[in-house]
């Protein structure tokens, strides 16, 4: 697939990635065959007798010193022991946003930022009758509505009576379930794309950070690495920080100052 053009993949890292939906492909080859076999007697194949909508959320936060992605390891069919994003259905008469919030607090982070990133859709496509290219979901004509949304690392905690989730490094991804592989780099390129014109890259902090901190949040989603002068002269300039009094606690190491995000939009292109 063709991306966009400020998308800066790693060439070594494709190959793997392209490798990874190739076989779910042909999973997904297989599954649909098989569960969509029995609507083919009912019905003309390649029609779809009922559309549903999953809402399925991107949710980013540092890990260490890398950035990582939420995922559930799936217990149930399709892609049984597979990782996927942490999605549900739409419920009938629940509004998209509704269906986001409420698998948000499930899993504990309801009062996150996130804002909706894009529909996903690839229906099956048939020949004659013949599948010959695999829809997103071997299940039927399901669309995926995504969101992105980022979690400062003092909110990462995952609940223990959640099974299956863990935060996984966005560099070195399993192989993941539909084409939940695509929505993930999409919105990492979404992201990457929107730290440079909005401030968006606070709500990946906690409410008090250094400028480090601050720098390294940017080195992080961006793949690279910025300059340090010039980066505290840009943030300090802009008045989007404000200096609370007090100061990091780091045994024998100098104290570094604490900030604030002064809750003011920011450009750092």
């Amino acid at each position: 697939m063709e991306w966009p053009l400020r998308y800066r993949a790693n060439p070594m890292t494709s190959r793997t990635d392209l490798t990874r939906v190739n076989r779910t492909l042909i999973m997904s080859v297989e599954m649909t065959l098989h569960m969509q076999q029995s609507s083919f007697e009912h019905g003309e194949p390649g029609v779809d007798i009922l559309v549903r909508l999953s809402v399925d959320p991107v949710l980013f936060t540092f890990v260490g010193e890398a950035l990582h992605v939420l995922l559930r390891r799936r217990t149930w069919q399709p892609f049984i022991g597979m990782w996927s994003l942490p999605g549900g259905i739409n419920a009938a008469g629940e509004q998209l946003k509704e269906t986001m919030l409420r698998e948000l607090q499930r899993i504990g982070l309801g009062d996150i930022w996130v804002e909706q990133l894009k529909t996903f859709d690839r229906p099956p496509q048939y020949v004659d009758g013949t599948l010959t290219v695999p829809g997103r979901d071997p299940r039927g004509r399901v669309i995926s509505v995504a969101y992105v949304g980022l979690v400062s690392p003092d909110r990462a905690l995952l609940p223990a009576d959640v099974d299956g989730l863990a935060w996984l490094p966005v560099d070195d991804l399993p192989e993941l379930a539909f084409d939940h592989v695509e929505i993930v780099q999409y919105a990492l390129w979404r992201l990457r794309n929107k730290i440079l014109y909005s401030s968006v890259a606070f709500q990946l902090l906690p409410p008090e950070f250094t400028l480090t901190q601050l720098q390294k949040a940017y080195e992080l989603v961006l793949g690279e690495q910025l300059d340090k002068r010039n980066f505290r002269r840009k943030v300090l300039d802009a008045g989007v920080v404000v200096e609370t009094g007090h100061c990091t606690q780091q045994g024998t190491r100098r104290p570094a100052r604490l900030y604030r995000f002064d809750d003011r939009e920011f450009e750092f292109r």
